[in-house]
């Protein structure tokens, strides 16, 4: 299988020549804002950010030598509008002050599909509508530029008013880096169903909770909390390193006999067919916008499972004694 026929984009493909003399606004300036922002600075782009008069982030955006207007004043002036605020929020600051400032032939970026996908914002139709969603944090799409890579990320294009949207997206994301090792394209509808089942499912369910149930299993057992933190969180890192860049295959055949024969036994007992109905359900219920209405309607989270708090202790001392030492 070819990289052409998996349709991904690299570097040598792209040209930004199509930026050259547009105005790119980001609205917001939290960890993706920001990081998206000062790589289009750092890659020539004609770039300012969208804040709220009482926004706290005023001061950041001027430190980072970077131009700051109020939110219907970016959106008035530029050629293409990046909305990279909460989901939560977006809705709101659209029907104030984005919608009734938008003018004909504009294009308006997103990082995640959400709003767009389950019809929470009204999309006229003179403009481009599209998605340039980076596999990773902003802190990590900043760092990783710095050092002249980047993070992949995935393209997608809701509406193509002008017939550019397709080199936009191409341009932005080699812009912010993305390209540097790929980008591919997706939909609004895969992008924003994907991204919660993966989320809930393994990055911010499944894993940590994972974590969390083991770490307490063994201290309900009578184990040392240094002994569990290092087999339920540090060894992690460890065998994720195994198999990220050379498969699961490497993974098995490069560890001890007893952790083949364990992990692949243990592991059907523990992954098993009911977890795999309740990923079906889970499924089942961004599709259907049940999660969505459920979301909706929620409150902030703010308290996490004590054990969380156990591990995290455990693990800024073991840093501190090494930062220390070192």
């Amino acid at each position: 299988m070819s990289i052409k026929s998996l349709n991904i984009i690299l570097n040598k493909d792209v040209s930004i020549k199509i930026l050259d003399g547009k105005k790119i606004s980001v609205i917001g300036y939290g960890n993706q804002g920001k990081a998206q922002a000062l790589n289009l600075h750092d890659s020539g782009i004609n770039v300012s950010v969208g804040l709220r008069s009482s926004s706290k982030s005023r001061k950041k955006v001027e430190n980072d030598g970077l131009i700051t207007l109020s939110v219907e004043e970016v959106v008035k002036q530029a050629d293409i509008i990046s909305v990279l605020i909460s989901d939560k929020h977006i809705q709101k600051v659209w029907e104030k002050s984005i919608l009734p400032n938008l003018k004909k032939g504009q294009t308006v970026l997103f990082s995640h599909g959400y709003n767009v996908h389950y019809n929470l914002i009204a999309i006229p139709e003179f403009i481009n509508v599209v998605m340039v969603a980076p596999s990773g944090g902003g802190n990590l799409v900043r760092t990783e530029f710095e050092k002249g890579g980047g993070v992949p990320t995935l393209l997608a294009v809701y509406q193509d008013y002008t017939g550019e949207s397709d080199n936009i997206v191409k341009a932005y994301s080699k812009a912010i880096g993305g390209t540097r090792i790929c980008a591919f394209y997706s939909t609004f509808k895969e992008e924003t169903e994907t991204d919660l089942f993966g989320e809930q499912s393994l990055l911010t369910g499944g894993i940590p909770y994972m974590i969390n149930k083991s770490f307490k299993v063994l201290l309900e057992g009578g184990y040392s909390p240094i002994v569990a933190w290092f087999v339920c969180y540090y060894e992690l890192r460890t065998i994720i390193d195994l198999f990220h860049d050379k498969g699961f295959k490497y993974l098995y055949d490069a560890i001890s006999d007893t952790a083949r024969y364990g992990g692949v036994t243990k592991g059907n007992h523990l992954i098993d067919d009911a977890m795999e109905e309740k990923l079906k359900t889970m499924l089942n219920n961004i599709q259907s916008g049940e999660f969505h209405r459920e979301f909706i309607k929620s409150k902030p989270i703010n308290k996490l499972d004590p054990n969380f708090d156990s591990i995290e202790e455990i693990n800024k001392m073991i840093l501190n004694l090494i930062n220390k030492d070192s």
